[in-house]
């Protein structure tokens, strides 16, 4: 039987730079083992977890895919949860070292298979290259927080036409429908936390209805911005802490403190912000729709209309100008990635991978 998958993004590009959560996604302490892979771009860092991750789901090894969110095509990780694996790609803007050297956690250093004569010979191209790299996403990162303006003000102007006794009925009477009957647990809840979606060079890319495809429960959350979401979310994991529960949190790109989707497994229910740019698509009749815009007196906005107009125009144009500095930043790290792969034995990084793989299943296969 193949392993089943999931994926979603440990770290993004967001109003405040590169945003990571990869220390809060697992318990480092609980891991039977973890390999932190390091070397240059374009060393096959990516490829090796890809082709070890074919092996394990072929060998009935369910997995969580890490990806990336400079290029979503990529993967900065994988987790075998049951077995208590994992594998990190530990470069930047992610960078991960041993905590519990040796006994937990391993250096992989694919660094040690390339040429290095060879590499040096392009030494002022790659420096040049870097360096565009860098302010591509420095632009990037400014569009980004200046969209965030644009929509925080949406957020104040929502606000004044949204009736919050009406919110709070809302959220209380879900609160009470989920966890009135709960028993609580005599345990500490386990909090993960990453990001169900990503601004990439390729746009607005999100794993929603995979993460909640075998959910039992849904509740999907609508609304302008400014309208209670976030606030519903907040509340909902404090209760779920409260009762001892495990829940995945996903927070927002565009603010990374911000709750936009919980997943609670211990109770099979999810709770998903189903805003653009983040729809989901296999929305079913089961689903339950909270949707906050009836919160709002549609009267009050009237005299907003042009400045409504004129944020969420001037919000589509920052956050596309950002996209488009992703992109480039892109196109310059495959040139990049290019220049290294130029110069690697990729004979021998197969060779790792075996071995890798290898260790990965002698430890499945004992626990």
């Amino acid at each position: 039987m193949i392993g089943s998958v999931t994926r979603y993004f440990p770290g993004g590009n967001t109003p405040l730079g590169y945003y990571s959560f990869f220390n809060e996604i697992i318990s480092w302490t609980e891991q039977a083992r973890i390999f932190i892979i390091k070397g240059g771009p374009g060393v096959g860092k990516s490829t090796l977890m890809k082709k070890i991750a074919k092996q394990l789901l072929d060998s009935g090894i369910s997995l969580e895919f890490l990806h990336c969110s400079a290029d979503s095509n990529s993967i900065d990780g994988i987790i075998a949860t049951e077995a208590k694996i994992a594998i990190f790609d530990g470069t930047a803007p992610h960078i991960l070292d041993p905590k519990f050297p040796g006994c937990i956690d391993e250096i992989i250093n694919l660094a040690d298979h390339w040429d290095r004569p060879g590499i040096n010979k392009n030494r002022d191209q790659i420096i040049n290259l870097q360096t565009n790299y860098s302010r591509f996403y420095i632009r990037a990162y400014n569009y980004l927080k200046a969209a965030k303006i644009m929509h925080d003000d949406l957020k104040e102007i929502y606000k004044t036409s949204v009736d919050f006794s009406s919110v709070e009925q809302i959220t209380n009477d879900i609160l009470k429908e989920i966890f009135n009957d709960v028993e609580r647990k005599p345990k500490r809840s386990k909090i993960r936390k990453s990001f169900a979606s990503a601004i990439t060079p390729d746009g607005f890319v999100d794993y929603l209805d995979l993460i909640f495809a075998e959910t039992d429960k849904r509740y999907i959350i609508k609304g302008s911005p400014g309208t209670g979401k976030s606030t519903l979310m907040k509340r909902i994991l404090d209760n779920a802490i409260l009762k001892g529960l495990d829940v995945d949190v996903f927070y927002c790109s565009m603010d990374p403190q911000k709750i936009e989707h919980i997943l609670i497994k211990d109770l099979e229910i999810g709770f998903i912000t189903s805003v653009k740019p983040h729809m989901l698509t296999n929305q079913t009749k089961k689903d339950e729709i909270i949707d906050f815009n009836k919160t709002i007196d549609k009267n009050k906005l009237d005299i907003f209309d042009e400045n409504l107009y004129y944020n969420n125009n001037m919000y589509e144009n920052l956050m596309q100008n950002a996209i488009k500095a992703l992109n480039s930043a892109k196109k310059i790290h495959d040139e990049i990635e290019f220049l290294y792969s130029s110069n690697m034995d990729f004979n021998k990084i197969d060779k790792v991978q075996e071995k890798v793989l290898s260790r990965i299943l002698k430890i499945a296969n004992t626990r």
